[in-house]
C-alpha cells in the first residue's frame, strides 16, 4: 500500500509540475511539448512493467523524479523572471523613446520661441533707433 501510496504521490507531483509548466510556458511551447513527450514515453513504459517492476522502477527513480521536476521549477522560474525582465525592459525603452522624441520637440519649440522673441526684441530696437534718429 505504501508503494502505491509514493507512486501516486510522485505522480500527483509530476502532473502538478507539469500543468503549471504548460500554463506558464503556453501549451505549444518547444519546452511543453518535448517534456508532454518525455512524459507520454516514461507512462508507457511504466504501463509495459508488470506490478512489481513498476513499484521497483518508482522506488528506485523517486530520488530522481523529484529532482528533475525540481530542476524543470527553477528553469521554469528562471525562465519566467527573463520574460519578465525582457517585458519591463521594452516597456522602459518605449516611455524613453516617448519622453525622449517630447523632450526633442520641446527644446525646439523653446528654441522657435526664444528666437522669435529675441528677433522681435531687435525689431522693436531698430524701430527705436529709426526714431531717434528722425527726431534728431
Amino acid at each position: 500500500m505504501s508503494a502505491e501510496t509514493d507512486e501516486d504521490s510522485i505522480i500527483a507531483q509530476l502532473k502538478r509540475s507539469v500543468e503549471a509548466i504548460v500554463a506558464k510556458t503556453g501549451p505549444h511551447s518547444k519546452f511543453a511539448e518535448d517534456l508532454l513527450q518525455k512524459i507520454g514515453n516514461l507512462q508507457t513504459k511504466m504501463e509495459s512493467l508488470n506490478e512489481s517492476d513498476r513499484h521497483k522502477f518508482i522506488s528506485e527513480m523517486k530520488g530522481s523524479f523529484q529532482e528533475a521536476i525540481a530542476r524543470i521549477e527553477r528553469r521554469l522560474l528562471t525562465h519566467s523572471n527573463l520574460a519578465n525582465t525582457y517585458a519591463t525592459s521594452i516597456l522602459v525603452a518605449v516611455i524613453f523613446l516617448i519622453v525622449s522624441v517630447f523632450a526633442l520637440f520641446g527644446f525646439k519649440l523653446y528654441k522657435s520661441l526664444t528666437e522669435k522673441e529675441l528677433k522681435k526684441q531687435e525689431k522693436l530696437k531698430s524701430k527705436q533707433q529709426k526714431k531717434s534718429k528722425k527726431s534728431n
